[in-house]
């Protein structure tokens, strides 16, 4: 049976040919139930990198896609040594690193602009107080932009606490972690 369209006809439908319509559609669901179409498998998946492509039986290929992968962060530990200045000054290498310090004189670490050393977006250092000296982080007179806490200090405020620098835009640095409350406000 074949399905009449008003718009082919030229004229409206009578009440048989809506009835004839709706029961070739439904044979037609039917037969689909009855014996539905086998579908076309894949045949291969390849990856090469993170890039990843799929190939079905019948020859049709979808991709190459970009697979997501998580960002590296080096597990590297060093530690800062207490030194007659009291400043350390991060470079490149700290990157994305754990560094420690044990003095007991206070650490005034100066985060660098930019221009200075060029640490990409998104880049972490992280610092723990391991013993009595203070980690205070400040920046040079027009050094790049610290976002501390509200009502705490840029600075560590006990042995064992661990602040992580992070580089959220050109210049502009978070602090996170256990910094020391500000008690004179």
């Amino acid at each position: 049976m074949t399905i009449i369209y008003r718009s082919v006809k030229g004229s409206n439908l009578t009440a048989t040919e809506v009835d004839n319509n709706f029961h070739d559609v439904d044979d037609r669901i039917q037969a689909m139930e009855d014996s539905p179409p086998e579908p076309v498998n894949i045949s291969n998946i390849t990856v090469t990198g993170t890039q990843m492509t799929i190939y079905l039986e019948d020859a049709t290929v979808f991709g190459p896609f970009t697979l997501p992968q998580a960002n590296f962060r080096p597990s590297v530990v060093a530690t800062i040594e207490e030194d007659t200045d009291g400043i350390y000054v991060p470079v490149l290498a700290d990157a994305n690193g754990y560094k420690r310090y044990a003095g007991d004189a206070d650490l005034t670490v100066m985060v660098p602009l930019n221009a200075g050393v060029a640490y990409p977006v998104d880049t972490e250092i992280t610092f723990r107080q391991a013993g009595d000296g203070t980690i205070i982080f400040d920046t040079a007179t027009a050094g790049p932009t610290l976002n501390g806490i509200v009502g705490f200090l840029n600075s560590t405020g006990v042995e064992g606490a661990t602040v992580t620098l992070k580089k959220v835009a050109t210049d502009e640095w978070d602090l996170i972690g256990l910094l020391a409350e500000d008690v004179t406000a």
